[in-house]
């Protein structure tokens, strides 16, 4: 590269090959100060929408009902189990829960490839 820009020196020399005439940047503003039209003759044109849009107040009225229906369907569920067997029903539940839990926990773990002793070791603090 540096060969092409010897060849490229020795051809063209160092001299700038480019001219300003004389006084062109000393009326550069007044000239193009005079090109640009009077300020009575400018139109004022707005960038906002002429029709009024609500569709910022329809979105969050849509999202407030579909949020107070989510609400309703959760606080409002009724349970599938007749209330007299609450009791037995209850420690079922917990029993089947702790049984799930424990394999989804398993099931984690190996997903992680991660094993008891790593699990013990970040808990009791002696980390590698």
């Amino acid at each position: 590269m540096i060969l092409e820009e010897k060849k490229l020196e020795k051809r063209f020399g160092k001299g700038n090959p480019y001219t300003v005439p004389e006084g062109y940047f000393d009326t550069l503003t007044s000239r193009i100060m005079s090109n640009l039209p009077d300020a009575d003759q400018c139109k004022t044109i707005s960038i906002m929408p002429s029709r009024k849009t609500y569709w910022k107040q329809w979105t969050c009225g849509v999202a407030a009902c579909i949020a107070g229906a989510l609400i309703c369907l959760n606080v409002f569920d009724s349970p599938t189990q007749p209330a007299n067997n609450f009791a037995s029903n209850n420690t079922n539940k917990t029993e089947m829960s702790a049984g799930y839990d424990e394999e989804y926990q398993k099931e984690v773990m190996r997903y992680a490839m991660v094993d008891y002793n790593d699990v013990y070791t970040y808990l009791s603090g002696t980390a590698y």
